[in-house]
């Protein structure tokens, strides 16, 4: 995240199953298909990489294509998708998230295509994304004539996370192309790091302005788009609705993600950046012991992860022109100098370098 010096999740990381706060996704679960590595196989096997070595977790067939059924967790994912960033350089992201067809995205591609409009297809996506092995979480806000397709972190993992950004969004851009109805123009894009990606690439693929280094990476394009219909087909009716649904929930069940979330997408939806470690806990069914135990499994601390939402909103406030203090004392800080301070260690600018700069020098 930017300004942040984020620890990687450590290859240590034990087995045991997080189950102190139920229900909770862990970098443990096995849970992810092959789904969203379908753009790597493919950018692989064009460019003869041992495929076989850098995916040793999944099961691959003679054509060096992984075979349907297998699962792995977050770690696991991980560790490949490391090597194929360091192979495949900085537009790896994107390229590979252009790749993918909604067949890629198994039932819940179809259940997109089963929908009448693009806004029950974008929400259909969005509710069964985990079925097509989404390592982060996709949300879509409405701000005024706006909509903005925003991408969360699951885990606190910085190390991978530009990648991992430009390789979904990237995909749910190809997703809604492939839709029947007309091409969603987007207005910008904006990118979390990727900052020694290609321009050209980002903008050829997303066909509009593209900012690099932004505190969090979001897809714009006009709300009103979300009305248009998608043109009459065979599988756009109510029965092939109903059907998709019941295959994506069987899936999930099957996967045992039925309701859960990861502990870090958990603590952020519920304000952690307002509330201590106890009251988190309490909130939780948890104490703080195991609270920071579970949270240590997972490669992370609370202090880092309040800290870092403390600073993506700090740099939105200051660039919509809030002064300092007027920040300091929105997000919680006990007067402006500790304010100045924190966020001098984690971005190393202060306050006000950071607003005379308009933050155009996160994209350098």
């Amino acid at each position: 995240m930017p300004g942040a010096k984020t620890a990687s999740l450590p290859a240590s990381l034990t087995t045991a199953a997080v189950s102190a706060v139920s229900p909770v996704l862990s970098v443990q679960d096995a849970v992810f298909p092959a789904h969203p590595f379908s753009g790597l196989f493919a950018i692989g096997l064009e460019q003869r990489w041992q495929l076989r070595d850098m995916f040793p977790v999944f099961d691959l067939n003679d054509a060096g294509l992984p075979r349907s059924g297998r699962r792995i967790s977050y770690l696991q994912a991980r560790e490949s998708l490391l090597q194929a960033r360091y192979k495949g350089g900085a537009d790896l992201g994107v390229l590979s998230g252009s790749r993918k067809t909604l067949d890629n995205l198994g039932a819940m591609g179809a259940g997109m295509l089963a929908q009448p409009t693009l806004r029950q297809a974008v929400k259909f996506g969005l509710h069964y994304q985990l079925v097509a092995g989404s390592m982060l979480q996709l949300e879509l806000e409405i701000d005024g004539h706006n909509a903005v397709l925003v991408s969360h972190a699951l885990f606190d993992d910085a190390e991978i996370q530009e990648f991992l950004d430009a390789d979904h969004l990237a995909t749910a851009v190809s997703a809604m192309r492939q839709l029947p109805c007309v091409p969603t123009q987007l207005a910008s894009v904006e990118l979390r790091g990727n900052v020694q990606a290609s321009r050209s690439v980002l903008e050829d693929f997303f066909g509009c302005k593209v900012r690099c280094g932004a505190d969090a990476s979001r897809l714009v394009f006009a709300s009103p788009m979300l009305d248009t219909p998608l043109l009459p087909q065979r599988m756009a009716t109510q029965p092939a609705q109903l059907e998709s649904q019941k295959a994506c929930d069987q899936e999930l069940a099957e996967m045992g993600v039925v309701g859960k979330q990861s502990l870090v997408r958990k603590l952020v939806s519920m304000q952690c950046e307002f509330h201590s470690v106890q009251h988190m806990a309490t909130a939780l069914g948890t104490s703080p012991r195991s609270l920071h135990r579970l949270l240590s499994r997972e490669g992370t601390s609370y202090f880092h992860i309040t800290e870092t939402v403390r600073m993506e909103r700090a740099k939105r406030l200051l660039l919509a022109g809030a002064t300092t203090e007027d920040v300091a004392e929105r997000l919680g800080y006990s007067d402006a100098r500790s304010f100045r301070r924190a966020f001098k260690r984690w971005t190393m600018l202060t306050p006000s370098d950071f607003r005379l700069a308009g933050g155009a020098v996160l994209q350098q």
